[in-house]
């Protein structure tokens, strides 16, 4: 056996030896699950309503804190993730929220006759349900305080306790809550959201209590989400924080755009006999106070949103999901555009190894094709359009070695699924390569180094009837090397042998702040792209007197494909160092590569090469190339 045959299957076991398996996607959560108030509940008193008397279909249609039958966000953000939102006490229910729950105290806001289910026991009942464990995979979300709020208002104005009680009190519980977010960490749990209390000075409870009380009220919350934010940011934790207070604040600063007549009154009328007065628990269509209110008034009752408030606290949510994720393609394209950009390379490196020896041959040719990813799981998936061209020298050297280098320019037209935005790229390269060949053996490689601009960055943010597009640019590189070697049994004029190869890539984007998002509007951290790709596969051609049809099919597999996580950060949280990380989108590390082409020579002067190449066997994604080089010895 040759040498070479021998050093092959080495070769072979060195590639895909280590290699992981990925599936492709982002933002798949295993579950939502969810811990808090009545901000959050999605009906858990709604089966002891039936003892009311109240007609069954009534009974169906109550049960949230808002104008029923409107969902609330945890309902929203969990179909929007593609689970049911129900509450924790019907069969299956992930909403563990209660209304009239605290942190971990007990609360004089729980209804008379029913359990005290703080978050705390919130989240123990959740984790004995799941044997002590949290899922990984699972959102989880915690929003709390305001009852510990509202019922240390209502002591501090009675005269029950002091202004500093009341001040300990309150802030005790942002500490609180800081320990049952440890807590879900500790259990197993990854991707945790916390909100922040929205300003209460300005709820209709608030200012009915007169200016002195609105501005304690605001001052109160400001003060909790400092200490939550600062406290979580302390103890290492890293949730995904939920702004709710400068979102308010954002509408009530353009309510129009938002489609708001009412910022101070209430949607719910009385239900009589039940109520005299609004009650969010018990407000449906035939009870709002003028048609339409449920969305066009922000509050419900005295501190209840409305449905359309809760449409825009659960898009605001998802924002802070998706963008990231949809940020993290930014270090994907390069991999794709560099792979055209080297096959453009290897076609011009293959017509120059036809050239006699010490001669000189140009080269320029141009690559292009599509990369798309579905969208799935809620994420917005993308459709990216790319481009190379590259020209360069290369000289036969020798009888057995052949080398060049070569200048790349190279494009991605990238756009986010359901219009949620897109990219552009700009990459300019700079590449040395070099083949040789003896006998059947051959091996070529190239080295590349690349500048990359990230330009026209754009994310489409929608809250509620508001749609609004953020811009960035920022720059990066990519350094990466390819080998490819294998060898090649002559039958005659037709050649078919073994082929192998390994392709390294390292991306790095530079991090860059959004404009234009207001509080949607997010700070990215820069990423790192490491792609370690080995191929292996066959190869064959059939030499037609100068005209040389060809094609080479491999299996490739991505060994660098574990989670690979991007940071942000809210603009409006940034004071608080309030980062948070999501997994980037990844893609299925195993696929197939065919490619099919012909070249050749006119004249004895001028080379050609086209060929075509398709990317098979990743899960929701299609990938195809086209190319052409032309060729002239000097």
């Amino acid at each position: 056996m040759k040498p070479v045959r021998r050093v092959m299957p080495a070769l072979l076991l060195s590639l895909f030896a280590g290699a992981t398996a990925s599936t492709a996607g982002a933002a798949q959560f295993t579950g939502v699950v969810v811990f808090g108030d009545s901000l959050s509940d999605a009906g858990y008193y709604r089966p002891f309503l039936a003892g009311l008397g109240l007609p069954a279909n009534v009974v169906s249609t109550l049960g949230r804190f808002t104008t029923n039958p409107g969902p609330v966000w945890s309902e929203l953000v969990s179909q929007y993730y593609g689970f049911t939102g129900t509450a924790s006490n019907v069969a299956g229910g992930n909403i563990f929220a209660q209304g009239g729950a605290t942190v971990a105290t007990n609360s004089p806001s729980t209804p008379p006759g029913f359990a005290q289910r703080p978050v705390s026991t919130q989240i123990g009942e959740y984790l004995a349900r799941n044997g002590g464990v949290a899922d990984s995979g699972a959102l989880h979300t915690v929003w709390a305080g305001g009852n510990d709020f509202l019922n240390g208002f209502t002591q501090l104005s009675q005269g029950q306790i002091t202004q500093a009680q009341f001040q300990t009190q309150f802030l005790g519980a942002a500490a609180a809550e800081i320990q049952q977010v440890g807590r879900l960490y500790a259990a197993g749990a990854r991707y945790v959201a916390v909100f922040t209390l929205p300003d209460i000075g300005i709820t209709p409870f608030a200012l009915a209590a007169g200016p002195t009380a609105a501005a304690t009220a605001t001052a109160a919350a400001a003060g909790y989400n400092t200490t939550l934010f600062t406290g979580l940011a302390s103890a290492g934790l890293r949730p995904i924080p939920v702004d709710v207070f400068s979102l308010l604040a954002e509408i009530r600063g353009n309510a129009a755009a938002y489609g708001f007549t009412n910022l101070t009154g209430i949607a719910c009328g009385p239900f009589p006999p039940i109520t005299t007065s609004g009650n969010s628990q018990f407000c449906l269509g035939s009870n709002l106070v003028a048609a339409g209110a449920d969305q066009t008034y922000l509050f419900a009752d005295g501190v209840h949103p409305t449905s359309g408030a809760h449409r825009i606290i659960g898009n605001f949510v998802t924002s802070l999901i998706e963008g990231p994720t949809s940020y993290s393609l930014l270090a994907e394209s390069p991999l794709r555009t560099r792979a055209a950009h080297v096959a453009t390379l290897q076609e011009g490196l293959t017509l120059g190894e036809r050239a006699e020896q010490g001669k000189i041959t140009a080269f320029a040719g141009s690559t292009g094709g599509d990369f798309d990813i579905d969208a799935v799981g809620g994420s917005t998936g993308m459709t990216s359009s790319n481009r190379a061209i590259s020209v360069g020298f290369t000289m036969k050297a020798s009888e057995a070695v052949t080398v060049g280098v070569g200048l790349g320019k190279a494009k991605a037209d990238a756009s986010f699924g359901n219009e949620g935005g897109g990219y552009r790229t700009d990459e300019l390269a700079y590449s040395a390569f070099a083949a040789m060949k003896s006998g059947g053996f051959y091996a070529n490689g190239a080295a590349t180094m690349a500048s990359l601009d990230f330009k026209e960055m754009r994310r489409n943010v929608t809250l509620g009837q508001v749609k609004r597009t953020t811009t960035a640019n920022t720059s990066g590189s990519n350094a990466s090397f390819f080998l490819n070697g294998g060898y090649d049994f002559a039958i005659g004029n037709f050649q078919v042998g073994p082929t192998a190869s390994w392709t390294s890539q390292n991306v790095e984007v530079n991090g860059f702040d959004e404009a234009g998002g207001g509080v949607a509007g997010l700070r990215m951290a820069s990423q790192k792209r490491r792609s370690e790709v080995g191929s292996f596969g066959v190869r064959a051609s059939w030499d037609f007197g100068g005209v040389i049809p060809y094609a080479k099919w491999t299996v490739d597999k991505e060994r660098e494909n574990g989670e690979r996580l991007v940071t942000a950060t809210p603009l409006t949280m940034a004071a608080s160092g309030s980062s948070y990380d999501l997994p980037a989108y990844s893609l299925d590390s195993s696929y197939t590569t065919l490619t099919v082409g012909v070249r050749g020579v006119i004249g004895g002067w001028l080379g050609y090469g086209v060929n075509y190449s398709k990317l098979s066997g990743r899960s929701g994604t299609a990938e195809d190339y086209v190319g052409g080089t032309v060729s002239i010895r000097f």
